[in-house]
């Protein structure tokens, strides 16, 4: 009876809040600050009318769940069954774009994020997000720490301090229709040229030597993070240490080179529709789809993220992954994603918390996410083991393409130079100003803040 009344409360709550927000004429990311408190409000409002509340400790945890994540939840929920349970926060994909997901999450934390106990942040986030987390480095020996392969830990750092761990990580891949290209005169040619580091000068030739209608190349272009996640890839193709260089100063020659291609695969070589301005990664991979796109930039677990979506199309069976073109005479770079796990300060189950991180981190949650959702394991036993590489033989290639991969720069304030930058190269894609007005007003307008870069 108290277990029933708890629950008809909590629904009487939730369907007047979800109501108000989804009959008011609010903002997107309103909206979703909304229902990101309904979600709390719903898993925690009455405990004191739950018998098993004192037996129980509930960890919220705010992430994208995938398939692999859900199935990593239930397994440790099973394990600790009675002591411990997991209550994932969703932001899928379809739903929020990573900046919307940023400010969200950012806002809750600056309440003191009561109600979430983990959160799953973006590489270039940690620094941003650290003044609100709890400092882990006291919870984990220098051994432990030393199993994590080298990319993605050193995103775990702010001011010499360990206040993230990773948890999964990915590198950014060109996809290509294999089915389509093997069609084409040459096809078996074209494919081979792809899957060997094409440079872009070749691949913007190859597309005279395909008869083809179809969208040649997809890239997200719209004003977010994965606009910057292109430019960066194709500046430190150019040169590794730029940003340690020049700090964010993009009146360069290396800035110049790689804006101008995204402008012109747009603009002077038609390779790219225009539309890709208003696209973010979930509308490009859809209009790729689609409309039976060649190549789209993407990252290696588009031919999982969809499953049980309306985006799962039979066709993604025919996607292949190749390295990203390079400029001619430079290195291939690919930019490094992924996310690492931070704890709010202001949790009061950070023990349970903890046993929970130790679960996602383990042998078992890292073989669960790379085998369903295609993210690469942060830890580096799995490159290392005769056994995991007999089970999984393309973890090897995985290693050395990882030898490709490029950081964004880390700075407290990278976030929010990230979104100038990319305000002014959407106007620059669009043809609304030139290459170098996109680049100087940029430079300006993260020069103003006075904010010195951090190596």
């Amino acid at each position: 009876m108290v277990q029933r009344l708890r629950t008809i409360l909590k629904n009487q709550i939730a369907m007047k809040l979800f109501q108000f927000i989804k009959t008011n004429t609010l903002s997107k990311a309103l909206k979703g600050l909304l229902l990101l408190s309904l979600i709390i409000i719903y898993a925690s409002t009455f405990p004191f009318l739950n018998k098993e509340y004192k037996k129980i400790t509930e960890i919220y945890y705010a992430e994208r769940m995938s398939a692999a994540q859900i199935l990593i939840i239930n397994k440790f929920n099973k394990i600790h069954e009675g002591k411990i349970k997991v209550i994932p926060i969703d932001f899928p994909n379809l739903s929020f774009s990573t900046n919307e997901r940023k400010e969200l999450l950012a806002r809750s934390l600056r309440g003191r994020g009561d109600g979430i106990d983990l959160v799953a942040v973006d590489f270039v986030w940690v620094q941003r997000f650290a003044k609100w987390c709890e400092p882990l480095g006291k919870y984990f020996s220098e051994t432990q720490i030393k199993e994590f392969i080298e990319p993605p830990l050193k995103s775990c750092y702010y001011e010499g301090n360990l206040v993230a761990l990773p948890f999964d990580f990915v590198e950014g891949v060109l996809y290509y229709r294999e089915d389509l290209i093997k069609q084409m005169k040459n096809g078996e040619e074209i494919i081979n040229k792809i899957e060997n580091n094409i440079t872009w000068e070749k691949f913007i030739e190859l597309k005279n030597q395909i008869s083809c209608k179809n969208p040649y190349y997809i890239f997200p272009a719209d004003n977010y993070e994965g606009l910057i996640c292109c430019f960066v890839e194709l500046v430190l193709s150019q040169n590794k240490e730029y940003f340690n260089k020049n700090n964010f100063n993009l009146n360069t020659v290396e800035a110049a080179k790689a804006l101008q291609l995204l402008v012109d695969l747009v603009g002077k070589y038609g390779l790219t529709p225009r539309a890709v301005t208003d696209f973010t990664e979930i509308p490009s991979y859809k209009y790729f789809m689609e409309n039976d796109g060649l190549f789209i930039r993407g990252w290696p677990t588009y031919d999982k993220d969809f499953i049980n979506t309306p985006l799962q199309y039979e066709k993604s069976r025919h996607l292949r992954k190749a390295p990203i073109p390079h400029f001619q005479g430079d290195q291939p770079a690919a930019t490094f994603g992924g996310w690492n796990l931070m704890i709010p300060k202001f949790s009061t189950k950070k023990k349970e918390t903890l046993i929970f991180v130790k679960y996602l981190l383990s042998e078992e949650a890292q073989e669960i996410l790379y085998k369903e959702s295609g993210y690469f394991p942060v830890l580096k036993k799995f490159y290392e083991d005769s056994s995991y590489l007999k089970k999984y033989p393309e973890l090897i290639k995985i290693n050395q393409i990882i030898t490709n991969g490029v950081s964004r720069p880390q700075h407290e304030e990278y976030t929010r130079f990230s979104e100038i930058m990319s305000y002014y190269f959407k106007q620059a894609i669009l043809g609304q100003i030139t290459v170098k007005k996109a680049l100087r007003n940029a430079t300006d307008a993260i020069q103003s803040r006075q904010v010195v870069f951090a190596n």
